[in-house]
């Protein structure tokens, strides 16, 4: 038989190996994500694939052994690296494989699953290490037609112990010495050693022909599994092997998600309340670029900002007569919730309260109004039949995201982040404007939002962590989510460009709640952007600037397209927030001075004039 083991390689000289026949190759993932094969190059740098095929020997007298040596340019192993060899074993005509590694991850990694079910279709068993934490998953071991190595407490290596299900095996993993390059030994422990272990039984028991297929396999297991053994790592409680669905693998479905990432298709008319919010006023802004028509705005009864009132030429109403509610099918809600003032909150619980009333839609960023929504239908039995959108990413949506689209490979497509060193920057608006004008110039442009408005603005997701934040999942979930939403986007529009934005500053300029402060880098990390463009504010330091731009580019290789300056001056006095615009004169004189110092244009983004510039920036960054 030929037993393929996928590890570092194995040092095929080394003298505990003489009675072995070795051939194999190498599997390199270079700086572009291409994964080149160097045949007949399997020689073992890291000692540790050595050391797995030296195990797997002791248990044979001789062998046939063929490897795949996983390496990449920054020798991490990916998960597209580790399927990719799975898939050339089978094309390698083994009988069984050993894989003492695993990629750790809360996602079903599809495209190795369908590695892994093609393996036990054509009979060939896989044996994969656990993670050494028996709580947490690891692929290909928590597969169900993988058989999931742990390690026990044994004394002879020709020991295992059979758990739960058939597939879940404990084997010697603790203190033992075993090969290393260059004809040395060395000490090591782990499930990597058990999964040698009892691949080096089961082969030993084929050779005698005790078994041959996986039914057999698996019979003669439980036949001479030791009861006595158990683990000191967990590995013989319950295994949870914690897959999402009983398919084989995720069929990419990106219908299923659109009702669950954007808003109704059958929204066509909308109302906008309250209208002093700071959303709400982005989406009048910015209503160009809006998904359904804005035909109404709802003020509160008592002003809350107390400046001129700019509506677009939309009709502007205090109070609803009934010929009113005909002007729209959806009520865009913003936070009522927090208008501090008796009258206005009770003004926007009628209101919702009539629009129940008549079956509107509601588009919503806040859970509390949600919830308020849904004690009103209850206690007042309301006989309620339209449609409620939340903006949101919890556990649940999380879920059938990863049931419907892959999470796990990455996206290809250029991909801009705007960031800035402050809030109240127009980072937002910055975003919307460079997506029209690369539309404009007929790209193809997907967006992200992390602003709940995005939701109906003509972006093809929102993750809201900001204000209030409705992204109620781990962070360690993020790049995943984020990942799969990327993927949506690209099956989607097959974009030529994704853009997505932060909230707020990326690093503090004054001492805040300090809980607070990883949130943006955990964003933009797990977006992973390819550019960045930074809003800026008049009275930045060059300093702070510098530091903004270094927290994201320290762990994303990216540079900084542009910059864009805000005519405005945030400034605090006696516990008042005033923003103060810069006069034409002292805007130009900021704007020059940042360009000499910044080695970057520095712009204003709503000037029409720099869209060429703009433009340049992006086709000549993306071209090197």
């Amino acid at each position: 038989m030929t037993i393929g083991i996928i590890d570092t390689g194995v040092d095929y000289t080394h003298q505990r190996l003489k009675m072995c026949t070795i051939n194999g190759i190498t599997l390199f993932k270079d700086s572009q994500g291409n994964i080149i094969t160097k045949n007949k190059d399997f020689s073992d740098h890291k000692g540790h694939g050595t050391g797995i095929a030296s195990i797997i020997n002791s248990h044979l007298k001789s062998c046939s052994i063929y490897v795949i040596k996983l390496d990449s340019h920054n020798s991490f192993i990916s998960e597209d690296l580790l399927t990719e060899a799975i898939f050339q074993m089978i094309e390698s005509n083994v009988n069984i494989i050993n894989i003492s590694m695993g990629i750790n991850s809360e996602i079903i990694p599809e495209r190795m699953q369908k590695a892994v079910n093609t393996c036990h279709e054509k009979g060939i068993p896989i044996f994969a290490a656990n993670y050494y934490d028996a709580t947490k998953q690891c692929f290909p071991a928590n597969f169900s037609t993988t058989f999931s190595i742990g390690t026990g407490y044994i004394k002879e290596k020709q020991k295992f112990k059979v758990l739960n299900n058939d597939f879940d095996i404990i084997a010697k993993g603790g203190f033992q010495r075993v090969a290393v390059p260059d004809h040395s030994f060395a000490f090591s422990v782990g499930t990597s050693l058990a999964t040698a272990h009892i691949t080096g039984i089961v082969c030993n028991a084929y050779t005698r022909n005790e078994w041959k297929t996986i039914p057999d396999l698996k019979k003669w297991l439980k036949d001479n599994s030791d009861e006595s053994i158990f683990s000191l790592t967990k590995h013989d409680t319950a295994v949870t092997r914690n897959l999402l669905s009983i398919r084989e693998y995720i069929k990419e479905d990106i219908k299923a998600l659109d009702s669950l990432l954007k808003p109704s298709e059958k929204i066509k008319k909308t109302a906008l309340f309250p209208f002093d919010e700071k959303e709400i006023q982005s989406i009048i802004e910015n209503r160009e670029h809006a998904d359904y028509e804005v035909s109404l705005i709802i003020d509160t009864p008592r002003n809350i900002i107390n400046k001129e009132k700019n509506t677009g030429e939309i009709p502007l109403k205090k109070k609803l007569e009934e010929d009113d509610f005909s002007l729209f099918d959806t009520l865009i809600t913003g936070y009522f919730n927090d208008l501090k003032d008796e009258v206005n909150t009770l003004f926007g619980l009628n209101l919702i309260r009539e629009c129940l009333r008549r079956n509107k839609n509601f588009i919503l960023w806040d859970h509390s109004v949600k919830d308020i929504i849904k004690t009103l239908i209850k206690n007042e039995n309301i006989d309620y039949t339209g449609e409620i959108f939340l903006t949101h990413i919890d556990n649940r949506i999380k879920k059938k995201i990863y049931a419907n689209i892959s999470s796990s490979f990455e996206t290809t497509i250029p991909s801009i982040c705007v960031i800035g060193t402050n809030s109240r920057q127009g980072k937002f608006t910055t975003q919307l404007q460079v997506k029209k004008i690369l539309e404009r110039n007929n790209y193809r442009v997907s967006f992200i939002s992390t602003e709940p408005q995005g939701a109906v603005l003509g972006a093809d997701s929102v993750f809201p962590f900001g204000h209030k934040s409705s992204v109620n999942i781990d962070a360690e979930e993020w790049y995943h989510v984020i990942n799969a939403l990327k993927n949506y986007s690209k099956q989607k529009k097959n974009p030529d460009v994704l853009i997505t934005g932060i909230q707020s500053g990326i690093i503090p300029k004054y001492p805040v709640y300090a809980s607070k402060l990883p949130e943006k880098l955990i964003y933009t990390n797990a977006f992973y952007p390819d550019a960045l463009i930074c809003t800026i504010s008049p009275d930045d330091t060059l300093d702070f600037i510098e530091k903004t731009t270094s927290a994201v580019k320290s762990y994303n290789f990216c540079e900084v397209l542009f910059y864009c300056l805000t005519p405005w001056v945030i400034k605090h006095e006696k516990g008042i927030t005033l923003k103060v615009k810069l006069s034409p004169e002292e805007y130009e004189e900021r704007l020059h001075f940042f360009t000499e110092k910044l080695n970057r244009p520095v712009i204003d983004i709503k000037d029409e004039k720099n869209s060429d510039l703009i433009i340049r920036q992006i086709q000549n960054y993306f071209k090197k």
